[in-house]
């Protein structure tokens, strides 16, 4: 029954492993079966649609799928009742009384309320955390996907639609119960996943998943497995060159640069781009703007009706995303999205200069500032008002943030080591729970005191306070800070030196720093020379974008936890999963799957880089990452394959390295043929001449180099230990 346009499978069991290891050409076709799909369902696919058009093999010269999966599996929706969790991708009964109308939901955005109808939005609704007991939400039902409907279901359906019929806007909205366990209505793809791996669980068998699992797997095993492949599809549908990509929606490139020209689309822009009274923030949520746009003068039809309402929220989120990667948003304006889960998108616009906390972070990366800014600015004798941060502190760095993790750099001040605070600033500190906090500290290779490591602490001017900083800690020592928004616990790491740097009139220098703050803190102001690559300020890492971002300002962090609480192997390695290490991290009681999966993510990328090693756990369970001590004994244990199959070896690389990568262009935006043939020798040097040297579509390449040089340094500086390994082994 599994079929595809082309008389054999789409699917393979490669797409459990990620996009890299589908072959090229395998990827060529899903894209071109995805292309077709779309333009035959309205121009849109959301992640978990798009695994459905492969695994249930939609047709779409018929518009139909062919598959005939039993509707028992379906989640039954009794209009005008309560609205169940219906995830993207879920096959629907929609019921009232005994008629019965099928169908797939196709999109799902938030829909809580404290909008007007141009877009305003107050502040606090922008990035909100989902409702403790039921968040509101529009749900977009497609009804065509099983062929054209009867004569009796086109009434019915037409029933829904008038008002008070059930149906509000042409989609339903309510509120939604939380699932069970560890997954949020707003995880999209952990939704649909549990939904496969649960009441759905009989629709895969239509499939080949079953087959590519044991025999015996449990719900979670396939949760798992649904999860990864549905990640793969989105990655692969983004890459190709007939779709643009926004969050986990993929929309026609022709029906985007369509809108693009409307007048519709210079309303949208007009509406958002323009900050508040005085300059300050305005947000402006996209959907009641929309609705508003697109019913004037239509005698009351609702132009947002079905499919092409959700088409045309991902049309106005990719008009808006174009003009913050061309730099049209204006003069003295910074635009950026703050929420993509609310009404369809919230916007934020105001005049410069902004809070430093939006200091280098991607304008298209949603980081809920709005609902930040609620508690109000602190003012106080000593703050500075943009900042919230006291004039004799530290500096603060904002290297990551999105709805669910923070990750800092903060070098300490003297001020800072005597009074025992951890500056955060204002504005950063009122992204994390108000009240105590613990401080996790790991104080690179050097063993603390008992109660140094785990210490409660307590809210502070700009930061928190109540912090016994160690004795060998210096005034401008750097650390790396990370914080689960929904947590209680701030994870903290100094970076040591590969080698000390010797200071005339201090002694060595065993932990990186920021000198001016050294120099100031230590009186050695007029004493000490600075180079020019110790004066300038430490740049922000740039993580690689997908469905959940790998951060780089994690990997030391990673590396401390495992050795602190890891489980012994080895050769004196240390290993957990992804799960024990979230939890190591940010404590047991964080349960978010979204940050799950960001650490998750970033140990992936530190396994492909050789700074740990990644082994599949027996039973299909979670990944396992092990890190190893540079010692000969260690390294002979990972030559000899201790760490599992499939994994790639590697030595730990410098701090001090900023690796070769790929890193995500604005939408729209394409690579420059050098850094597309740089790219092909990177890849060529390090794999060989058989190398897959296409550079992946919308991104571009970034020159290995050491921190604080520019790329004229070797930018392929792991290539000797690679083929000195493949050497080696033959």
């Amino acid at each position: 029954m599994w079929r595809s346009d082309e008389h054999e499978p789409l699917l393979c069991r490669e797409v459990l492993l990620g996009i890299d290891a589908v072959p090229p050409s395998r990827r060529d076709r899903i894209q071109r079966h995805l292309a077709s799909a779309l333009e035959a369902r309205g121009g849109l696919l959301h992640a978990n649609n798009a695994f459905n058009v492969l695994y249930f093999d939609y047709d779409p010269a018929a518009r139909r799928y062919r598959a005939e999966p039993d509707p028992d599996a379906f989640v039954e929706v009794a209009i005008g009742g309560s609205l169940p969790v219906l995830p993207s991708g879920a096959f629907v009964r929609l019921t009232r009384g005994a008629r019965e109308v099928w169908g797939e939901v196709a999109a799902v955005f938030g829909s809580r309320a404290a909008v007007e109808p141009d877009g305003w939005t107050a502040a606090s609704l922008s990035g909100a955390p989902a409702g403790d007991l039921l968040d509101e939400q529009r749900v977009v039902i497609d009804t065509q996907v099983f062929g054209p409907l009867s004569v009796d279901e086109a009434v019915e359906q037409g029933r829904w639609l008038r008002p008070g019929g059930g149906f509000e806007g042409g989609h339903l909205v309510g509120g939604v119960p939380a699932l069970s366990g560890e997954v949020s209505a707003r995880d999209q793809i952990g939704a649909f996943a549990q939904f496969l791996a649960g009441s759905g669980r009989p629709l895969l068998d239509l499939g080949p998943l079953p087959r590519w699992l044991e025999q015996d797997a449990d719900a979670a095993v396939v949760e798992r497995a649904v999860r990864a492949a549905v990640t793969c599809v989105a990655d692969i549908m983004r890459s190709a060159g007939s779709i643009r990509g926004w969050g986990l929606y993929g929309r026609s490139a022709r029906g985007a640069k369509t809108f693009a020209a409307t007048d519709q689309a210079e309303e949208v822009r007009a509406a958002v781009v323009r900050p508040a009274p005085g300059g300050g923030a305005r947000y402006s949520a996209l959907w009641p703007l929309l609705h508003t746009l697109t019913t004037r003068g239509r005698d009351g039809l609702d132009a947002l009706a079905g499919v092409a309402g959700a088409a045309a929220v991902v049309d106005a989120n990719l008009v808006l995303a174009d003009i913050v990667s061309d730099g049209r948003q204006g003069n003295g304006i910074d635009l950026r999205v703050d929420d993509q889960w609310q009404q369809g998108g919230i916007w934020r616009a105001q005049s410069v200069p902004t809070t430093s906390l939006l200091d280098g972070l991607d304008p298209l990366v949603p980081a809920g500032i709005g609902f930040a800014e609620v508690a109000g600015a602190e003012a106080a004798k000593g703050v500075n008002a943009d900042d919230g941060v006291r004039s004799d502190a530290g500096r603060v760095h904002v290297e990551h943030i999105d709805d669910e993790l923070v990750v800092l750099t903060v070098a300490l001040s003297k001020a800072d080591l005597s009074a025992g605070r951890l500056e955060l600033t204002g504005p950063v500190k009122k992204l994390l729970p108000t009240g105590s906090l613990v401080l996790r500290l790991h104080h690179d290779g050097d063993d603390l005191e008992a109660g140094a490591g785990v210490q409660p602490v307590h809210p502070g001017w700009s930061g928190v306070a109540g912090v016994s900083w160690p004795p060998s800690m210096y005034p401008g020592i750097r650390l790396t800070v990370a914080a689960a928004r929904a947590g209680r616990r701030l994870v903290a790491t100094s970076i040591r030196y590969p080698d000390p740097v010797i200071v005339d009139g201090f002694g060595p220098v065993r932990w990186e720093c920021d000198w001016e703050l050294f120099a100031e803190g230590t009186t050695l102001a007029d004493a000490f020379q600075l180079s020019p690559a110790e004066q300038g300020r430490w740049q922000p890492s740039v993580a690689r974008s997908a469905w959940r971002p790998a951060v780089a300002s994690l990997e030391h962090l990673i590396v401390e936890s495992l050795k602190r609480d890891g489980d012994d192997g080895p050769a004196g390695s240390r290993a957990l999963d992804g799960r024990r290490l979230t939890a190591a991290l940010f404590g047991p009681d964080t349960r978010s799957p979204a940050l799950l999966w960001t650490v998750i993510h970033t140990c992936e990328d530190m396994a492909v880089l050789g700074m740990l090693t990644r082994a599949a756990a027996p039973r299909g369970g979670p990944d396992v990452f092990t890190w190893w001590p540079d010692t000969p004994e260690a390294r002979d244990a990972r030559e000899a394959g201790i760490w599992g199959d499939g994994d790639t070896p590697g030595d730990p690389m410098s701090r001090h390295w900023v690796r070769p990568r790929e890193r995500r262009l604005p939408s729209g935006q394409q690579a420059s043929p050098q850094s597309k043939s740089d790219y092909a020798r990177w890849r060529m040097e390090v794999e060989g001449l058989d190398a897959d040297t296409e550079l992946p579509a919308g991104t571009t390449f970034v020159h290995g180099h050491l921190r604080g040089n520019g790329k004229d340094k070797p930018w392929h500086r792991h290539v000797p230990q690679h083929q000195e390994r493949r050497s080696r082994n033959g």
